[in-house]
């Protein structure tokens, strides 16, 4: 049995689990890499993995989760080039999110098949509370950009919908190829935006 572990303990093995899972996860995969693995690298048992996580993916949950917020974190302090006409300063947000989201080896490589198998493995309340994360950002997105200047000309579901389309198709990179992606990419990020600050 798991021995106990103190508040302080618990504090640094957590730390330590994400460090250490993050590592692994950004070199073999969330499917390649058992909880044996994650228990080894962060110096406990496996049977004190399940003390803090019920799951590995849980652990990768958490992991996906503070990357993103560090992600958002970044896209809010932006300069949206005040020069630019308002399509043209959104378009360019929406290619340097994107790029700055490629910074991040954990969020690059996370595919479609990885976001199927994680909707399969995670109990639905858990997908679903990460979807209204998701929600909140946008919606703190489009207050920042009002605060911009920029007039948003469609409802806040379809900026939501708009933006979350450009990156489900960064999951289908591989499918698309390097070049066809960065190309593809820059096309819709101007689609978007064009949508967005002009209407239909």
């Amino acid at each position: 049995m798991p021995k106990a572990f103190s508040e302080h303990e618990k504090e640094t093995i957590r730390a330590q689990m994400r460090e250490k899972g993050k590592q692994l996860f950004e070199k073999q995969g969330i499917k390649k890499t058992s909880v044996d693995e994650l228990a080894r690298a962060a110096g406990i048992s496996k049977g004190a993995f399940y003390l803090f996580y019920e799951s590995k993916e849980e652990l990768f949950m958490e992991i996906l989760e503070g990357l993103e917020m560090d992600f958002r974190g970044r896209i809010f302090d932006f300069s949206l080039h005040p020069e630019r006409d308002a399509r043209q300063r959104l378009a360019r947000l929406f290619r340097d999110a994107l790029l700055t989201w490629d910074e991040y080896p954990l969020l690059k490589n996370f595919g479609r098949s990885d976001y199927e198998y994680l909707a399969r493995k995670l109990p639905a309340p858990r997908v679903q509370a990460h979807a209204n994360r998701d929600n909140e950002f946008v919606g703190e997105f489009i207050k920042r950009i009002k605060r911009e200047g920029i007039a948003v000309k469609t409802s806040p579901r379809v900026v939501s919908n708009l933006m979350k389309s450009l990156f489900f198709v960064g999951l289908h990179r591989e499918d698309l190829g390097t070049e066809a992606y960065a190309e593809s990419m820059e096309i819709l990020a101007d689609l978007v935006a064009r949508y967005i600050t002009e209407g239909a």
